[in-house]
């Protein structure tokens, strides 16, 4: 394995550790304040969208980076479609969150973007049914611990199945 690889599996494995840091902040001030901070989204985003370019540049296959934008971009356009046609059960800081987890999970593929959508939202599913039991049609679910859930899942399968690199 050339310097080269090392170099970029280990900005792949940065670009994790930076949406970790992003899941861990997320959750917690969704949790405790019910915000999702635009700045911390859009920073990781920033950092996630840099570090995977340098990764994909070093690995030798610079249009990788490229499918990884066009892969995450359905995701977050499907997620403020969503925000915008949900009434108030959605935050903006909630589709910030899923550009950023599909930026990153759009790395193995364009599939799993979706994937983490969907075992975040089967994960917030019990907590979905207690609260809508509790206060009724008009409930609101904080979903960043879920959607942060999902795409860790993925994340992981991902790198037990591929690796780093796609």
């Amino acid at each position: 394995m050339t310097a080269t690889t090392q170099t970029a599996r280990a900005l792949v494995w940065a670009a994790i550790a930076a949406w970790a840091c992003l899941g861990a902040h997320a959750t917690y001030t969704d949790l405790r304040t019910a915000t999702i901070s635009r700045r911390a989204c859009w920073t990781t985003g920033t950092a996630v969208a840099a570090l995977l370019g340098s990764a994909a540049v070093l690995g030798g296959n610079p249009l990788r980076w490229l499918w990884t934008l066009a892969g995450a971009a359905p995701a977050a356009l499907l997620a403020d479609f969503g925000w915008q046609h949900s009434h108030g059960r959605l935050g903006y800081g909630d589709v910030r969150l899923i550009a950023v987890n599909s930026l990153l999970t759009a790395w193995w593929g364009t599939q799993w973007p979706w994937w983490a959508l969907l075992a975040g939202a089967i994960a917030a599913w019990p907590a979905a049914i207690a609260s809508t039991a509790r206060h009724g049609r008009g409930a609101h679910i904080r979903w960043a611990p879920w959607l942060s859930c999902g795409t860790a899942g993925v994340v992981a399968w991902n790198l037990h199945a591929a690796g780093t690199a796609p």
